[in-house]
């Protein structure tokens, strides 16, 4: 039997320090994987092939944030076994992540899986909605209130993804999906606001889920495998 094929895409904003990104490369240099890295930049106007530390980059406009990158690596990589999404402010905490990973998204019922489930979201959405999560995110254009968890399901409505019966959602940290998952969904919805781009965190999860795939974590805890500097390794919030 053939060996999987997996790459590992990591996002980075062009205008942050190069040190975190230089750090996660260097970390993943000896493993069994391929390396490309998706650079959002301001100030492109069309996606541009190219090389950092000799790992391969596409450089792209800078829209939908982390997703966004993410969803331009597959769309240019559709030939891979999995796929590992991070951002360059991860960092490996376990060398066996990769086996880890591969064998989580190698069990049937499995579509996708990270290192941290968004708990305050793994609630009904009535519940949501009457929650302090359900904050004025903006104003329609008759200045009416966007009240947060109503706004993100008209989103998901919008991009055709049935909510499910709750928010529960992976962070878009760290993402890991086996090809047929993604081929199933065929793209991420892309956010043009922060708050698009939150709620299109929510729909991959839900758009998963429903094909019929469970999202999970892959470890009962919390970036048990990779972390990010920003985030408690609880899971419970940012630093």
């Amino acid at each position: 039997m053939s060996k999987s094929k997996l790459l590992i895409t990591i996002s980075h904003y062009n205008k942050r320090d190069k040190i975190n990104l230089i750090n996660l490369i260097n970390s993943l240099t000896n493993e069994n994987c391929d390396l490309f890295i998706i650079i959002n930049d301001d100030n492109c106007k069309v996606e541009q092939l190219g090389f950092f530390h000799n790992v391969r980059t596409l450089t792209r406009p800078n829209t939908g944030m982390n997703i966004g990158s993410w969803n331009a690596a597959y769309l240019n990589n559709q030939n891979y076994d999995f796929y590992l999404f991070l951002q360059d402010e991860c960092m490996i905490l376990e060398k066996s992540f990769i086996a880890c990973y591969i064998n989580e998204l190698s069990k049937k019922e499995v579509g996708m899986t990270g290192e941290s489930i968004n708990n305050k979201w793994d609630n009904k959405w009535d519940f949501l909605a009457n929650s302090i999560l359900n904050y004025v995110v903006g104003y329609d254009i008759q200045k009416k209130p966007l009240y947060r968890v109503p706004y993100y399901l008209s989103l998901l409505k919008t991009w055709l993804i049935e909510p499910g019966e709750n928010g529960r959602h992976l962070r878009s940290l760290i993402w890991g999906f086996k090809k047929e998952t993604l081929k199933k969904i065929s793209s991420f919805p892309i956010g043009a606001t922060k708050e698009e781009c939150i709620a299109a965190e929510i729909a991959v999860s839900k758009k998963v889920e429903q094909i019929g795939l469970k999202v999970t974590q892959v470890n009962k805890k919390p970036f048990k495998y990779i972390s990010h500097i920003e985030w408690r390794l609880d899971g419970t919030g940012k630093i």
